[in-house]
């Protein structure tokens, strides 16, 4: 269901989907996790904090949101029973909602929602699109105890069973693997930045490196926000905490590296709101990163 024309997110007022140029789409799947439960609570809890007075409808830059986008939110996807008819069912969503000209946010749940989501992004939008994929593991498993469709799988299955190109894949902030995944990856030509190596690089320079590795004919791109990309110290509350991780801050100055890419959608995921603490510095996190971002990514023309 809607929200209604009343409300708002991060100060942008809510409009009706025709007149819309940003939709939000919640979809609490939590059923691929492997560890900590939960993440199906994080869409509620983003929009909450999301329609408090903690941030204003400013960017750091200095950039008013409220002049750039009109806000249509879909609400959450009621989740199915199957990853198959989870599948369909994202599919029909977006398909329902979906032009051109729209851009998404998209609010997990876990990881696995960006192979629902992007799987029907690129039916629907037969461009060559990029997925940049920051988080702390490459999710490049074949299975977990027989489930191949799982939060650690999502990427090798993305590129197994859509259009998405290998070599339009990069990968930021990884620092708990198995050798096997990167030997996949580096079989079939995609691209892995560690976290020592964005360390080194700084983030603006990680941004500058991800842009050189991204393919010349990429027509859009996916942003995919895990904030375990995060070290545990400023999010606490995840669904897999990984420590040795980014902080806040770098996350912030990378996303602003990437103005000059056509962002057609993102999303956040993997948010745990029972593990956060009381001050839900996770969660506020999340929207300060949302925020940022929708800064950074422009309306359609």
């Amino acid at each position: 269901m809607a929200a209604k024309n009343d409300e708002h997110f991060l100060g942008i007022k809510m409009e009706k989907l025709n007149l819309a140029n940003l939709c939000i789409v919640g979809i609490p799947w939590d059923l691929s996790s492997t560890f900590r439960k939960g993440v199906h609570e994080a869409p509620p809890v983003i929009r909450k904090i999301a329609k408090d007075d903690l941030y204003g409808d400013f960017t750091e830059d200095g950039v008013d949101l409220t002049r750039i986008w009109r806000v249509f939110d879909y609400g959450d996807v009621e989740v199915a029973k199957s990853t198959d008819e989870m599948r369909k069912r994202v599919y029909n969503v977006i398909r329902n909602l979906y032009n051109d000209k729209l851009r998404f946010i998209f609010l997990g749940g876990d990881h696995f929602i960006t192979y629902f989501t992007l799987h029907a992004l690129t039916q629907l939008n037969k461009e060559n699109w990029s997925l940049i994929y920051l988080d702390a593991h490459p999710d490049l498993e074949e299975e977990y105890k027989g489930d191949r469709y799982m939060h650690g799988s999502v990427v090798k299955r993305l590129v197994e069973e859509t259009n998405l190109r290998s070599q339009s894949v990069v990968e930021v902030g990884i620092r708990h693997f198995q050798p096997y995944e990167l030997k996949w990856a580096n079989d079939v030509g995609m691209k892995i930045m560690s976290t020592v190596e964005f360390e080194r690089l700084g983030a603006s320079g990680a941004a500058k490196r991800v842009l050189k590795l991204l393919p010349k004919d990429v027509d859009r791109v996916y942003l995919s926000i895990d904030l375990d990309i995060l070290d545990p110290a400023y999010a606490p509350g995840l669904t897999y905490p990984e420590p040795g991780g980014i902080s806040t801050r770098s996350l912030l100055d990378f996303i602003n590296g990437l103005k000059e890419l056509e962002i057609g959608a993102f999303d956040v995921v993997e948010l745990c709101p029972p593990y956060d603490n009381r001050s839900r510095i996770t969660a506020i996190g999340a929207i300060k990163i949302i925020l940022e971002t929708l800064g950074v990514m422009r309306p359609s023309s």
